[in-house]
C-alpha cells in the first residue's frame, strides 16, 4: 500500500524589507511564538527576500504582537506544502 502524502499548512508573513523580517523574527521568538525565517516563496512573489512562516493557529497572535511593536507587515499568505517539504516545515515549527 503506497504511503499517503503528508500535507502541512503554514501562514507566510511578508515584510517591506529584510530588516523588518529580521526584527519580526526576534520579536516573535522573544515572545515565545515559534516562527522560522525562510526565503520568500516564489508563488507569493518573484522578488528576492525573506519572510516568516508561522503555524496558522499562531498567526493572529504574531500579527497583534508585531502591530503592537511597530513592525510593519506587507501581507499574510496561507500556503500548503506536501511531502518532504511539508515534513521539513513541520519539523522546523516543532509541530
Amino acid at each position: 500500500m503506497p504511503e499517503r502524502e503528508e500535507n502541512f499548512a503554514v501562514d507566510v508573513l511578508t515584510f517591506p524589507s529584510s530588516h523588518y523580517a529580521l526584527k519580526a523574527e526576534k520579536t516573535c521568538k522573544d515572545a515565545g511564538i515559534c516562527v522560522v525565517l525562510i526565503p520568500l516563496p516564489r508563488e507569493i512573489s518573484a522578488d528576492c527576500g525573506v519572510s516568516l512562516i508561522v503555524r496558522p493557529e499562531m498567526r493572529r497572535e504574531a500579527e497583534m504582537l508585531l502591530e503592537e511593536k511597530g513592525v510593519p507587515l506587507d501581507g499574510v499568505h496561507h500556503i500548503v506544502r506536501e511531502g518532504r517539504e511539508a515534513s521539513t516545515w513541520k519539523r522546523l515549527l516543532n509541530a
